[in-house]
């Protein structure tokens, strides 16, 4: 039995902000340099310039990476994009997916590669899932739902 499914899921709240956040940024930064008189903005040299823009470019890049986090799960199992960090884990290595109260995202633990056996989920080793934050609320615990509901066709299936 082949299912097609897939759901990506992406960090709601932290979208928002953190674009809203970028744009703040950019619009101080030129309304900043406009507010000093021609006479002031001419004594900044362009090494000093240059090194505004880098520091300002560098800000909204973090940002842009951070709110680029996302899951996908689809028959194959999941990817796992943590800022430019890329995970491909398949169902056969999900042992478990949780957030638990007060989490700033949710969890994957896998089971070991080599296929050995673990006693308890300290052992397992964790992939953070930034792209299901905590903080989304309902909109989180939803997503681990449908991630667990995937998990469980594909390891049936399996």
């Amino acid at each position: 039995m082949e299912t097609t499914d897939r759901v990506v899921l992406r960090p709601f709240w932290l979208r928002i902000i953190g674009w809203a956040l970028a744009a703040a940024f950019v619009i101080f930064v030129v309304v900043g340099w406009f507010a000093f008189p021609a006479s002031i903005r001419a004594l900044v040299t362009p090494f000093q310039l240059g090194t505004l823009i880098t520091i300002l470019a560098a800000l909204i890049v973090m940002i842009i990476l951070a709110t680029i986090c996302s899951v996908t799960a689809d028959g194959e199992g999941l990817r796992i994009r943590n800022g430019v960090r890329v995970h491909n884990v398949g169902w056969d290595r999900v042992h478990k997916i949780i957030l638990r109260r007060g989490d700033p995202w949710a969890m994957a633990l896998l089971r070991p590669v080599d296929g050995s056996p673990f006693d308890d989920d300290l052992d397992a080793e964790r992939v953070q899932l930034m792209g299901v934050q905590g903080h989304d609320g309902d909109r989180a615990r939803q997503a681990v739902t449908e991630l667990r509901r995937l998990q469980a066709v594909h390891q049936n299936v399996s």
